[in-house]
């Protein structure tokens, strides 16, 4: 059973694809339909030190028996970066796609096949799906930030967590958006996207800009303390959140 694609990938990570992909096969031969990796790995924005290996597997089975097999494989590769796989099956692709439409166009555009068939390359998704998907993630992240910061205020390098997470949990919804507003597949690099969304919606993404760059861990955001900062965050979700409303 061939690999394609490996040279498509950062060097480092084609070795550990290879030997985890040769346990796949071992486990499951013909009932694997596709194979393909998605996410940072593929794009500009990896991070050998930071980035994991995502990667999906669709077989015609999916039960519990079936996947139980592959324990022992999936814990070698989680120590080498590679998440647990998302297993799933053609018709479970199918009948999803107005339930996760955000999930699926984002590993369609970032994916790269490295074995079988190329089960996303003919998906699509109703924009009414995809903006109430958005809206929800978008309305939800506020409630939980607002949420966090009552649990979290009283330790500046809580709330700078916060905001690092909460940011990268975004990023697909900032992505989505520009889908929805410009009717065409958003860009992978991170500044690309935060730059778009600024111009897309009116809006000062300064904020998100400094969180993106920000690579320490002290309690701050760039130059601000990280409350004061959140709440110059907030008022931009919060504008998005509005400008959602009205699409």
């Amino acid at each position: 059973m061939d690999i394609k694609n490996l040279e498509k990938l950062p060097e480092n990570v084609r070795d550990i694809l290879s030997r985890f992909l040769d346990g796949l096969f071992k486990l499951y031969g013909e009932d694997i339909v596709s194979v393909f990796v998605y996410g940072s790995v593929t794009g500009a924005d990896y991070n050998p030190k930071t980035s994991d290996i995502n990667i999906a597997v669709v077989l015609k089975d999916i039960s519990l028996v079936k996947l139980k097999p592959a324990l022992k494989t999936v814990r070698a590769g989680l120590r080498r970066k590679i998440t647990a796989p998302l297993f799933l099956t053609p018709s479970y692709i199918r009948m999803s796609l107005d339930t996760f439409p955000m999930e699926f166009m984002g590993m369609k555009d970032s994916r790269c096949v490295l074995f079988g068939d190329d089960v996303l390359a003919d998906i699509d998704v109703k924009t009414d799906d995809l903006r109430r998907e958005c809206e929800y993630q978008l309305k939800g992240k506020l409630l939980t930030i607002r949420q966090a910061y009552l649990e979290q205020a009283l330790n500046r390098k809580g709330l700078e967590r916060l905001i690092k997470a909460s940011f990268r949990a975004l990023i697909p919804v900032f992505q989505n958006l520009l889908r929805i507003k410009r009717n065409e597949a958003p860009p992978s690099q991170k500044e690309e996207v935060l730059s778009r969304l600024g111009k897309e919606f009116d809006m000062d993404v300064s904020s998100f800009l400094e969180v993106w760059r920000d690579k320490r861990s002290d309690g701050r955001i760039g130059n601000k303390d990280a409350e004061p900062f959140l709440n110059d965050f907030l008022l931009q979700l919060e504008h998005l959140s509005n400008a959602v409303d009205n699409m």
